[in-house]
């Protein structure tokens, strides 16, 4: 596989925020390869750039805050919502359409994993939700930047995606329970319909994938420079989140509200 990555130019030209993006990744300090486990390196790595994403005004005020109003609240809540799950379904769709490039390679047992195969609970989500799933046409720019970085890395240095793969299960997978549990009480869910994307696994679950998960990042046949950089990509992939979550929080009614004071607008 190459070793080049993140820290060439790609065959399209990106926006001059991810190439931003790109230039803070390659300057941040990583540990030298080989004295840990890729797992290691990756959860020590991103813990920033993951906080920052998961602590997004968005995400708390979506998932965390008590939304008051009565109807009206529950509705704002619930576009907010709809918005978000488009969001992931459009990239999720993306990430899913190239794994065909990466069947019976050495990234095979990472990429394949079936907790990432998502984009068919996400269609049921928002079929429930909206009755329909188009999200192309709802994907906002920097879900668009998201979804061009992975066909990039996809064409030039597909143990890239490594990254992508890892921060969605950081993202996704282990915070399924807690989400699930706050969008069921919401909007009063009966079973898994709403929550079929955060289809939430029992901690002794949890537990095991997580080992299942590291042993296999752990076992990739990569050279100390295809670690770095996907350590370098795992804290893009992070912010390239958080910058999804920004924009859906911008101008958003109840959510700049709760970041600056603002009262809620009607919804749009």
């Amino acid at each position: 596989m190459s070793a080049t990555g993140s820290l060439r130019l790609s065959r399209t030209e990106l926006s001059a925020r991810v190439r931003r993006l790109s230039d803070v990744e390659a300057a941040a300090p990583v540990r030298e390869p080989g004295a840990a486990p890729l797992s290691v390196l990756l959860e020590e790595g991103t813990a920033q750039a993951r906080q920052q994403a998961e602590r997004s005004l968005f995400l708390q005020t979506l998932f965390a805050d008590d939304w008051e109003g009565g109807v009206y609240g529950q509705f704002v809540r619930a576009q907010h919502y709809v918005s978000y799950l488009r969001q992931l379904h459009y990239l999720y769709s993306a990430f899913e359409a190239l794994l065909p490039r990466v069947v019976d390679t050495p990234l095979t047992p990472v990429l394949l994993l079936p907790e990432l195969r998502r984009a068919d609970a996400l269609e049921a989500d928002l079929v429930y939700f909206c009755g329909e799933t188009r999200s192309d046409a709802f994907a906002c720019l920097e879900a668009r930047l998201h979804a061009q970085r992975l066909r990039e890395i996809a064409a030039d240095a597909p143990h890239l995606l490594v990254a992508h793969a890892y921060a969605r299960c950081m993202l996704d997978v282990f915070t399924a329970a807690p989400r699930a549990r706050s969008i069921s009480e919401a909007f009063e869910l009966e079973d898994d319909r709403g929550i079929r994307f955060y289809d939430a696994s029992t901690a002794p679950e949890l537990a095991a994938f997580r080992v299942r998960l590291h042993s296999r990042i752990d076992g990739l046949e990569l050279d100390a420079d295809e670690v770095q950089e996907v350590v370098q990509e795992a804290r893009m992939a992070f912010r390239l989140h958080a910058l999804v979550c920004d924009e859906l929080a911008r101008g958003a009614p109840g959510i700049m509200a709760r970041g600056g004071g603002a009262a809620p607008c009607p919804p749009r």
